[in-house]
This record gives structure tokens, C-alpha cells and sequence, in this order.
């Protein structure tokens, strides 16, 4: 987590979320039908491959946002979803963050970022994580896998044994997203990044009306913070809040991290795609 940006900070958080990379309109839906020769084949035949976990968004929602940092504009970030299947035919969601800096911002530090994840539909657990980072002078292209059988994680040449039940970068956001937001209670997250697992704490604080472009929502505001294995300078890069609608999709409508150089913020632009046809059961 040492080599996040503040653009990262609210992609990169369960959103832990922010980032910079292609835009929008470079993000290409894959067919519902085809399979990804990227992924190994998922097994767990103890798993059906009819029941799937309950989410609260279709394949081909798109979500689009202005992020800023203070008052200045500093580019679009995007998350985008999918259908896939793994070899097997297992189906999977892929979802993939994107984001690039606007013309003035690249001017002295471009950023063009792209986060890629596939889940397993069944029980919502990442199989494969992508990273492919130009920020500035720092280029990163990183890859992690889960062979979630042997309930172990590969990163580099690193191989960690996974808990009961886990979640990458993007894949914890999305979790979230799915579960049941109760003010003054908390969901706890596992999350795997970088050859580490990271206890997440995600406290609801409460609702708040939120203003964006895509208008004007009741949101539930939470506070994702690091747990347990947290340094010092975990603590000390500043405070992640987000905002998730209180309806049925639970869309992120607007994602803020507080840094000792002012707040970036990233706020709904454009929601597209469709919606669940129920909201989350557990």
C-alpha cells in the first residue's frame, strides 16, 4: 500500500478508490458469452454454477466521475463491469477501474491507470487482479492470482495463504456495495494487495444528502480503515470516506480522501447500464 498516489487514493481504496487512466470511452465491454484465456479454470465443484452471489448491479453498469483535487479538476475516472466465464464456465464478473488526468493536469504529472479484476460469481471472491499504473515517472504493471481451492495468492514470486474468505483493491469496494449498511455498525474485509493481507474496517457513519452531476442522492457516508497489520504511515496518509446510494444498486456516488495537501474527491458524473432487480440479501 506504501506506493499509493493521492489520484490513487480513492480507486484504490475498497475504493479504496482513486486513480488516474483511460477514459470512459476506452473502456470496451467484453461479450457476456466469451471466455477469458487469462483465467485458469475455477473448479470448486462443491460450488453451482446456477447460484450466484447477490449483487446489487447488471453486467454493463458504467459509472463515470469528475475527481478533483480541492477545486481544481484534475481528470475522469471510470468503473465499468462485465460477464465472463473462466475455461470452465464459471461465470465471473470482470470490473475494471480507469482513469486519466485532464489536459492541464498532464501537463506535469499525466496519469493513466487501469485496475482489472475477475470474480468468481458464485461466492464474489477475486480469481485474478491487474495493475497497470502511468503515473507521472512511476510505471507499474502488476498482476496478483487466486487459487482459491488451495485458498492461496500469488504475487511476484510471493505465494500467501489466503484467509476464509477475501477481496482485492477493487473487489473489496464492490463488496461493499453488497453488503447490508446499518448506521453506527461496520463490515470487516480481508483484503489481499501486493503479497499481503491487509484487515479492513468499514464503519457506516451515518446518511447524508449528496450533490453530484447525476443528481442528488441519500447516501450512506463510510470510513474504510486499516485494522491489525496498519503502520504508522498507513495511519498518517489521511482519512477515506465514501458514499454509497440508499437504494437497491448502492452506487458509489462519491468517493473523498483528506490528505495533509487538501482533499481529492471524486463525485458521480454519469451512471449508466442497468440496475439489479433486487437489492442485496445479506
Amino acid at each position: 500500500m506504501s506506493r499509493f498516489r493521492p489520484l490513487h487514493r480513492i480507486a484504490a481504496a475498497a475504493l479504496l478508490l482513486l486513480a488516474g487512466a483511460a477514459g470512459s470511452g476506452n473502456v470496451s465491454a467484453p461479450q457476456d458469452a466469451a471466455k477469458n484465456q487469462a483465467l485458469s479454470p475455477a473448479s470448486r465443484e462443491n460450488l453451482s454454477k446456477e447460484k450466484l452471489f447477490p449483487v446489487p448491479f447488471e453486467p454493463g453498469e458504467t459509472l463515470v466521475y469528475n475527481i478533483a483535487w480541492l477545486k481544481i479538476e484534475g481528470g475522469e475516472m471510470t468503473l465499468a463491469t462485465s460477464r465472463e466465464f473462466t475455461p470452465d464456465g464459471v461465470p465471473v464478473h470482470r470490473i475494471i477501474l480507469t482513469a486519466e488526468s485532464n489536459d492541464y493536469v498532464s501537463k506535469f504529472y499525466p496519469v493513466r491507470t487501469r485496475y482489472e479484476t475477475w470474480v468468481d460469481a458464485r461466492d464474489f471472491q477475486p480469481l485474478r487482479f491487474e495493475k497497470h499504473a502511468r503515473e507521472g515517472r512511476y510505471v507499474s504493471d502488476e498482476v496478483e492470482e487466486f487459487d482459491l481451492s488451495r485458498r492461496v495468492a500469488s504475487w511476484r514470486e510471493k505465494r500467501t495463504v489466503l484467509p476464509e474468505r477475501v477481496q482485492d483493491i477493487i473487489s473489496s469496494f464492490y463488496f461493499l456495495r453488497t453488503a447490508s449498511l446499518v448506521p453506527g455498525q461496520s463490515v470487516n474485509v480481508d483484503m489481499f494487495s501486493r503479497g499481503q493481507i491487509y484487515k479492513l474496517k468499514a464503519e457506516i457513519l451515518g446518511k447524508e444528502e449528496v450533490e453530484t452531476e447525476a443528481g442528488t442522492f441519500s447516501a450512506f457516508k463510510v470510513q474504510p480503515q486499516l485494522r491489525e497489520n496498519e503502520t504508522s504511515e498507513d495511519r498518517n496518509r489521511g482519512k477515506l470516506f465514501l458514499w454509497f446510494s440508499d437504494d437497491a444498486r448502492r452506487i458509489p456516488v462519491m468517493a473523498k480522501t483528506i490528505l495533509p495537501i487538501g482533499s481529492v474527491t471524486a463525485r458521480l458524473k454519469q451512471v449508466g447500464g442497468r440496475a439489479a432487480a433486487s437489492p442485496p440479501s445479506h
